[in-house]
C-alpha cells in the first residue's frame, strides 16, 4: 500500500488526537479514588502496601510551604522519605469538613506514620489526615496511551512524507 494521498496526514492527527483524549480520560479517572476517599487521621499508623497513599489538611495554606514525610511507626528517630506535593488542589468532604489533598505516594509502604510541618517553622493549626486508594496506577496507564499515539502518530506522517517525496521525485 502507497501512502501518497495527503489524508492520510489527516489519519495521523485522528490517531494522535484519539490517543490524547482516551489517555486523558483514562488519567483523569485515576483521581476518583482520591475524590472518595475515606479519610482517617494522620496520627495512627499506616498499612499502604501495594496502594497509593494520599495525604490531606483541612487547612490549605497558599503562600506556605508544607512538607509531608513517612517513616517507619517502630523507627521514630529515623529519617523520613518526603511524599511529593499534589499536582492538583482536590476536595474531599468529610463529616462537614472540607479535605485538600496536600501529598501523594503512588506506592506506599506498611507501618509508617506520616508527619507534616511548614518549612517556616511557624506554629501550624492545621489537621492532617490520609487515605488509602486504588486505581491511581491507571494514571500512568493514561500518559503511555496518549505517548504511543502521539508516536505511532509521528510515524504515520513520516511515512507518508516519505512516500509522497518518493513518487514525486518518479513522477519527475
Amino acid at each position: 500500500m502507497r501512502l501518497t494521498s495527503p489524508l492520510w496526514y489527516l489519519a495521523a492527527v485522528a490517531i494522535a488526537l484519539g490517543g490524547s483524549i482516551t489517555g486523558t480520560a483514562i488519567a483523569a479517572g485515576a483521581w476518583d479514588g482520591v475524590r472518595s476517599a475515606t479519610i482517617a487521621p494522620a496520627t495512627e499508623p499506616v498499612d499502604a502496601a501495594g496502594h497509593t497513599l494520599a495525604i490531606f489538611t483541612d487547612q490549605p495554606q497558599d503562600g506556605r510551604e508544607i512538607t509531608c514525610t513517612t517513616r517507619p511507626a517502630d523507627k521514630p528517630e529515623a529519617k523520613g522519605d518526603e511524599v511529593t506535593a499534589a499536582a492538583l488542589d482536590i476536595v474531599v468532604e468529610q463529616r462537614g469538613t472540607d479535605w485538600h489533598l496536600l501529598a501523594l505516594r503512588p506506592e506506599g509502604k506498611d507501618g509508617v506514620v506520616i508527619s507534616c510541618v511548614p518549612a517556616d517553622g511557624k506554629a501550624d493549626t492545621a489537621l492532617y489526615g490520609f487515605a488509602v486508594v486504588d486505581g491511581f496506577e491507571s494514571a500512568d496507564r493514561g500518559a503511555t496511551i496518549g505517548s504511543v499515539s502521539l508516536a505511532l502518530a509521528l510515524v504515520l506522517a513520516g511515512l507518508v512524507f516519505w512516500q509522497r517525496r518518493r513518487a514525486h521525485r518518479a513522477a519527475e
